[in-house]
């Protein structure tokens, strides 16, 4: 890289720096949370008249668009659907120390946010409150905070674990301070992670994320360009892999998801034909691109991947096999009759674990098992 380059691109870091602490600072500010409280005032209100259960979905104070906030948004929708009937309320809202929002704007969702610092003195005497925390805010939400919410003794406390990623399980002391307050279970986004999570030594359940075919439009071969998508996540090999690919594919664009809404990102993997991503493997980059007709390639992770992707066409065993075999397989690949053929093979072994009745099947189940039985 030259030194323009490097120079621009360092620049270009602090502007970023600056702007996330500007950000951070506005949404701390005394005011703003003032009149955002006023502002949801009615909604609060309506909510915590409902009734006397609750079921909460805690999130941190930043408008932002990622695999985790969306998954979060999809379980408390058909949360509030299938819990209607009961009479249960269900909210999405920030956790007590964060800065008030109303919604999240960078991707389509009908999700009003609260907030706990709003609900918490309101909830009438003697409510049911189930709280549902994402596994790397346990602490910062829950467990360094107990007296939080025994300043409300009076109210029936429950508590979920939404284990998205295994890599960030909580502790087991974590956990067994939030059982103090309250039962507690947890919930894994992967089938590959359940094993795992037994070690905090609760209940756990299989509860999935809200990705099915219906929410992408897929294209097949001809209408894909000559793209190819990479995942913005770090990895010691990524730079490696990435530089084969464009090596083998030379008139090929290479773009790395970063900076973009959900509705333009879409449009990329939309088009791309490939999609390669360095997180998790079995995420949201790998299944959202087999919905949209891409073909996805990964690292197989036995944390996230169950066996059966084990061989899957793209699902390299190991970094190493990646960077020895990816040109292969992608040269092999373009061509109109083999590239459907992988394509059509990802998408139905996808499509069997990532569809809606398995989803809304998982939460009635945990809901009818741990919160209304």
């Amino acid at each position: 890289m030259s030194k323009a380059k490097l120079e621009l691109s360092t620049v270009r870091r602090k502007m970023r720096d600056i702007r996330k602490r500007v950000d951070r600072r506005y949404r701390r500010l005394a005011v703003r949370n003032m009149v955002l409280a006023m502002q949801s005032r009615e909604r609060t209100s309506r909510f915590v008249s409902g009734g006397n259960r609750f079921v909460l979905f805690l999130v941190p104070g930043m408008d932002l668009v990622n695999g985790g906030v969306m998954s979060i948004c999809s379980i408390a929708s058909e949360t509030g659907r299938l819990l209607q009937e009961h009479g249960v309320s269900v909210a999405v809202c920030t956790a007590y120390h964060e800065p008030r929002m109303l919604r999240y704007t960078k991707f389509k969702n009908d999700i009003d946010i609260l907030s706990l610092r709003d609900l918490l003195p309101r909830f009438p005497q003697g409510s049911d409150v189930l709280v549902h925390i994402p596994e790397m805010f346990v602490k910062a939400f829950v467990s360094d905070c107990p007296s939080l919410y025994r300043t409300r003794a009076d109210l029936h406390w429950r508590f979920n674990v939404l284990l998205q990623n295994i890599d960030l399980i909580p502790s087991k002391q974590a956990i067994e301070a939030i059982q103090a307050i309250g039962p507690t279970t947890a919930t894994t986004a992967h089938k590959a992670s359940t094993s795992a999570a037994h070690q905090l030594g609760c209940p756990v359940h299989y509860l999935s994320w809200g990705l099915y075919p219906e929410k992408f439009e897929r294209a097949d071969y001809s209408g894909k360009q000559k793209l190819i998508a990479i995942s913005p996540d770090p990895h010691p090999a990524k730079a490696g892999i990435v530089r084969r690919m464009s090596e083998t594919m030379p008139d090929y664009r290479i773009i790395e998801i970063r900076n973009m809404s959900y509705e333009a990102y879409k449009r990329v993997i939309r088009t791309a034909k490939f999609m390669f991503t360095f997180g998790e493997g079995l995420d949201g980059y790998f299944v959202e691109s087999i919905f949209s007709g891409s073909i996805a390639m990964a690292l197989f992770n036995t944390r996230f991947f169950t066996p059966e992707y084990d061989g899957l066409d793209g699902v390299f065993p190991n970094p190493e096999h990646a960077l020895a075999q990816v040109h292969e397989f992608m040269m092999s690949a373009d061509s109109e009759a083999a590239y459907q053929a992988i394509a059509e093979r990802q998408h139905k072994l996808v499509a069997k674990d990532f569809n809606r009745d398995k989803f809304v099947g998982n939460i009635r189940s945990f809901y009818q098992q741990y919160y209304l039985a």
